[in-house]
């Protein structure tokens, strides 16, 4: 009954039709939707990993009046991006990569488009996720997000999503002006190395507690389907 309760009340919220027509996480578009969010008045939402736009998609409804700024480096995934989006009002899209310095660097296109990443994938990952198989080396253009947003229209207060595969730190750390004018961030953070030196949980609480940021839960959870235990989750941090 409990469950049936909580389903009524979900299928409530107005928008979650739409999401689930578009493909989107109905459990991240009711968590954007909670009153405290929106007593934060988002003025611009920053998608960095944008992919295909799943989480763009639900960015658009949970926030109509905002700003949303994609960045997505893989060229066949920006082109499907740009098909769903490209025509929206306050829409921008940047077919970048995001890091600590701006120029190119090579990025390891996993089979699965969501798994690619700049580190090298840890052979963990592909034990857990066995259709992540298959990775080629891509060059893709790299910008730092406090550059790529100087110039660009980016009000305050943020919301930033960062979902880049094992280079957290790294858009963190290039991105540091940026986060000052953000009021939450939703990182996926890794309690198990699934890339080659990528920052677990602890790296990344520290990093965004040092630029006045503090974990305050999370919205979803990736499971190990050998045994159970929690590889990920996409983290939520409120400015302190």
């Amino acid at each position: 009954m409990a469950k049936l309760q909580a389903l009524t009340r979900m299928m409530a919220e107005p928008g979650v039709l739409a999401v689930v027509v578009r493909g989107g996480d109905v459990r991240t578009y009711v968590a954007l939707c909670q009153p405290w969010v929106r007593q934060l008045k988002v003025r611009t939402v920053v998608d960095v990993g944008a992919n295909i736009g799943q989480f763009a998609e639900i960015a658009r409804r949970a926030f109509p009046e905002a700003t949303l700024h994609c960045f997505e480096p893989l060229p066949d995934c920006f082109a499907t991006l740009s098909r769903r989006l490209a025509h929206e009002p306050r829409v921008f899209l940047h077919n970048v990569a995001l890091a600590h310095t701006a120029g190119s660097s090579i990025m390891m296109r996993s089979a699965f488009s969501p798994s690619s990443s700049l580190r090298e994938m840890d052979p963990r990952h592909v034990q857990e996720f066995p259709w992540t198989a298959g990775c080629e080396p891509l060059s893709v253009s790299v910008a730092t997000l406090d550059g790529a947003l100087a110039d660009a229209q980016a009000d305050a207060p943020l919301l930033i999503k960062i979902d880049v595969q094992g280079t957290e730190d790294r858009v963190i750390e290039g991105g540091r002006a940026t986060l000052a004018r953000a009021a939450v961030v939703i990182v996926e953070t890794s309690f198990a190395a699934l890339y080659k030196e990528q920052p677990l949980f602890d790296n990344v609480n520290a990093l965004l507690a040092s630029v006045g940021f503090r974990y305050q839960g999370n919205i979803g959870q990736l499971i190990s389907p050998h045994d159970g235990r929690v590889l990920q989750s996409d983290s939520v941090f409120v400015r302190s």
